[in-house]
């Protein structure tokens, strides 16, 4: 579940901090400390020069300054600043790469809604919910 941030002010993780885990935010977030594990975000991430992200980051835009390493997914828009580095298993809608900035790894551009959360995995087929003819029986025929 995400947590509701409609404020216009960011969630920050400050400098020194440290976060293990999973973090899901809704709004904005600000990450100049570092995240250990998995970051869900339905907004804006920014990720500033000294913030590192190791594990898996997705957000509806990702803004990266800093070092964001693992799979790494921006639903809609991807900017790595001068001063960023993204490396791993990068997926993007769009892509803006400042003179500086780095990609390294797998950098795939995919369109938006082909990045939605499943709600299941790929390899489940949903059946026809009716049900199926009814078959004759050895009396009937």
């Amino acid at each position: 579940m995400f947590r509701s941030n409609k404020a216009a002010e960011p969630t920050i993780i400050g400098a020194g901090a440290v976060i293990e885990g999973t973090v899901r935010v809704s709004g904005r977030v600000q990450i100049d400390g570092r995240i250990e594990g998995t970051l869900e975000v339905e907004g804006e991430v920014s990720v500033g020069p000294k913030g590192v992200v190791n594990g898996e980051l997705w957000g509806t835009t990702l803004v990266i300054g800093g070092k964001a390493t693992g799979k790494i997914t921006a639903r809609h828009h991807l900017h790595v600043v001068s001063t960023g580095v993204v490396q791993g298993d990068v997926r993007y809608d769009t892509l803006q790469v400042d003179r500086g900035g780095l990609i390294g790894g797998n950098a795939v551009h995919t369109l938006e809604e082909e990045q939605e959360p499943s709600p299941e995995p790929a390899n489940v087929r949903k059946l026809n919910s009716q049900a199926p003819p009814a078959m004759p029986s050895a009396a009937n025929a």
